[in-house]
C-alpha cells in the first residue's frame, strides 16, 4: 500500500479538526502563566494527529464490515471526491486494521512518554480519547450506530475538552475547568462537521441500519439542531467573556460569524448530494477558523 493510499485512508486532510484543539490548550497555557515547550507542543500534536488518523482508518475497516461504504460506493459517482480505498478493493480489510493499530500504537507510545515526563494525569486525560476512538464504530459498542447521540457526543469530547485540557496539562501540569468549557464549542462545531457528512450519506446509512443521529431524528430536526448547535457555540464564549473566564479578545471569534449565518438552515430541505458536501466542507472551514481565532483572542 503506498503513501498516498495510506493518505486517503485515514482522511490526513481533515487532521486541522484535532490539531486546533491542541493549539487552544496551548494557547490557554500561555495565556495562564507564559507556559510553553515547543518540544512538548509537538508531541501531543503528534498524539493527537496519530489518534485521529487510526481512528479514522478503523472507522473505515468497520464501516466497510457493516456494508455502510459498499453501498456508499454504488451510490456515489466514481470520481465523486472523498471516495474511500477500501471498498475500491485498493486497501485489504487486514491493511486498514494494520495502518489503525501502527498510528493507534504511536498515540499511545507518545501518551505514555509524556505521562513518564509531566505526570500520569496526562495519559489519564488522553485514555477517554483513546476509548471513545474506538468504541464509536468498534463492536460491542459501535456508538454511531446506535442512534443516540452517543457517537457524536464523543466527538464533541474527543475533538474539543479532552485534546485541549491535554495539551494544557502537558505544558503546565495542571488542569482548566474554564478550558474545558472554553473548548466545548469546538467540540460543538466539529461534531456539527461529522453531523452535516452524515446528511450527505443520509440514504446509504439508512439503507443498511447505521442509525447515526441525524438518521435517526431525520433532516428538517438535523438541519435545526446544526443550526442551533452553531449559534450556541458563540454564545458559549460569550457568556464566559462576560463571567470572566475568558478575555474579552477571544470575542475574535466572532468575524467567523458571517460564515455561520451562512450555513444556517431551519427549513431542513432535502440537498443534492454536492450541496451536502458543500456545506460540510463549509462546516470544517468554521470549525477550524473559529477554534484558531479563540486560540489567538487568548494570547492577544
Amino acid at each position: 500500500m503506498n503513501a498516498k493510499l495510506v493518505i486517503r485512508l485515514v482522511r490526513l486532510q481533515f487532521a486541522p479538526v484535532i490539531i486546533m484543539p491542541v493549539v487552544l490548550g496551548a494557547a490557554a497555557a500561555w495565556s495562564a502563566g507564559r507556559a510553553f515547550s515547543l518540544p512538548l507542543l509537538a508531541l501531543c500534536l503528534a498524539g493527537a494527529v496519530c489518534l485521529h488518523v487510526a481512528a479514522n482508518a478503523i472507522d473505515d475497516v468497520y464501516d466497510y464490515s457493516n456494508g455502510v461504504d459498499s453501498v456508499s460506493d454504488r451510490l456515489f459517482p466514481r470520481d465523486a471526491p472523498g471516495w474511500k480505498p477500501i471498498p475500491r478493493g485498493l486497501v485489504t480489510v487486514g491493511e486498514g486494521f494494520a495502518v489503525a493499530a501502527l498510528f493507534y500504537t504511536l498515540s499511545i507510545a507518545i501518551g505514555v512518554y509524556l505521562s513518564l515526563m509531566v505526570g500520569w494525569p496526562a495519559l489519564a486525560i488522553a485514555v477517554p480519547g483513546i476509548v471513545l476512538s474506538w468504541v464509536y464504530t468498534a463492536p460491542p459498542f459501535r456508538l454511531d450506530y446506535r442512534g443516540l447521540g452517543l457517537g457524536e457526543l464523543s466527538v464533541l469530547f474527543s475533538f474539543g475538552p479532552i485534546p485541549a485540557l491535554g495539551a494544557y496539562y502537558v505544558l503546565t501540569q495542571h488542569v482548566s475547568p474554564v478550558l474545558f468549557l472554553a473548548a466545548v464549542p469546538t467540540g460543538m462545531l466539529t461534531t456539527n462537521v461529522l453531523i452535516s457528512h452524515d446528511l450527505l450519506f443520509y440514504d446509504p446509512y439508512r439503507t443498511t441500519g447505521k442509525q447515526s443521529l441525524a438518521v435517526r431524528i431525520g433532516k428538517r430536526s438535523t438541519a435545526r439542531l446544526l443550526t442551533g448547535s452553531t449559534f450556541a457555540a458563540y454564545l458559549l464564549v460569550a457568556a464566559l467573556v462576560a463571567a470572566r473566564g475568558l478575555p474579552i479578545t477571544s470575542l475574535v471569534v466572532m468575524f467567523t460569524l458571517p460564515l455561520a449565518v451562512k450555513l444556517a438552515d431551519l427549513d431542513g430541505r432535502d440537498r443534492s448530494p454536492p450541496e451536502y458536501g458543500g456545506r460540510t466542507a463549509k462546516a470544517f472551514i468554521l470549525s477550524v477558523a473559529f477554534t484558531g481565532l479563540l486560540a489567538l483572542g487568548l494570547i492577544l
